[in-house]
């Protein structure tokens, strides 16, 4: 229902990008023939060919995608404790954390100043996961305890850079951040980077959202490469609808909410933004070639591109290093690291 009712407010991208660049390449194209630059021309041409078709390729890539498995229902029991998983490490990043929920309603002083991922006492947050050891993808269960409440976060494989290969067939199949807070780096930015060791190499392939108590439960399995999330409602729509995660907030509770919302709770329909130069063809559903992998799985928090003082930037909070081998698909889908 809720995602019907916001359908008509869904509009596909459009992409006028093959043209602008035809031209600019026929003039440099021209300019070096006038020149007697043969071999130049052969090779310039070549090389525009291969951005248009990169260019066509990705205009077909929908931009928006819900990743994983189905997402089942509240109440979810949990089932991971010491025996069966690993507790993951939490870490504080004042400077980059987010203080709203994923509806921009901000939490109280005395829950800022008294929440701490790094809390390892009773009633603190806990973040439990566990990996299967063998899949074709990388596949697992979380569970979240006393996180913050009705907040959105990004969940990611991070390479580890002792595992060279294993580090790089996560970066060149998700994305790369090179030190510093500027983002979006290319394969090539990477390849020309001397300090390749404080390279961040990671895949976002999927997220969740907390409860009102801070509690989450996410079965995944890694089949989509991931750029952001997005509000539907307070930013801008997807390409399709079935692509929205109608999530419910309660943000009645004072001891939560600077500004507590009185009666029913409230609805809002988030999305995730597909990074499209991963993808070859809209169903791809593997990124990561076969073979055994040491990394990391880590939890972000998505700021929705906030600019708010407490809005966050993409502060990650919790970590957990992690083995696991991808098994060979049926049909060969994707090279093989070894």
């Amino acid at each position: 229902m809720l995602c019907e009712a916001f359908r008509d407010r869904v509009k596909p991208l459009s992409h006028n990008l093959a043209k602008p660049i035809l031209v600019a390449g026929v003039a440099a194209l021209l300019l070096l023939a006038a020149v007697g630059a043969v071999t130049t021309v052969k090779y310039a041409a070549g090389e525009i060919r291969s951005l248009l078709a990169r260019r066509q390729t990705r205009a077909r890539i929908p931009i928006s995608k819900l990743p994983g498995p189905g997402r089942a229902g509240l109440p979810q029991s949990f089932k991971l404790d010491e025996q069966n998983s690993q507790r993951m490490q939490g870490m504080n990043d004042p400077a980059n954390e987010r203080w709203a929920d994923v509806a921009g309603n901000y939490y109280t002083s005395s829950f800022i100043s008294q929440f701490s991922y790094e809390n390892t006492k009773p009633g603190g947050p806990v973040v439990r996961v566990r990996i299967a050891p063998e899949a074709p993808t990388l596949k697992g269960r979380l569970e979240a305890q006393g996180l913050k409440p009705n907040f959105a976060y990004q969940i990611k494989l991070r390479g580890d850079f002792t595992d060279r290969d294993a580090f790089e067939a996560i970066g060149y199949a998700g994305r790369w951040r090179l030190p510093g807070r500027a983002t979006n780096y290319t394969d090539d930015d990477y390849r020309a980077c001397p300090d390749k060791e404080n390279v961040e190499a990671y895949l976002l392939f999927d997220y969740f959202v907390t409860d009102r108590k801070g509690n989450a439960v996410r079965v995944f399995a890694l089949d989509s490469c991931l750029h952001v999330l997005w509000n539907a409602f307070r930013q801008h729509p997807p390409a399709s609808a079935r692509d929205i995660l109608p999530v419910i907030v309660d943000s009645t509770s004072p001891s939560h909410y600077a500004r507590p919302k009185a009666g029913e709770p409230r609805v809002e329909l988030l999305w995730a933004e597909r990074e499209r130069s991963r993808y070859r063809n809209p169903a791809q559903s593997t990124f990561l070639p076969p073979g055994p992998y040491r990394a990391e799985l880590v939890l972000t928090e998505e700021s929705f591109h906030s600019r708010d003082n407490d809005g966050g930037w993409w502060a990650t909070v919790y970590v957990c290093p992690i083995e696991f081998t991808i098994t060979p698909p049926p049909t060969n889908t994707a090279p093989s690291r070894d």
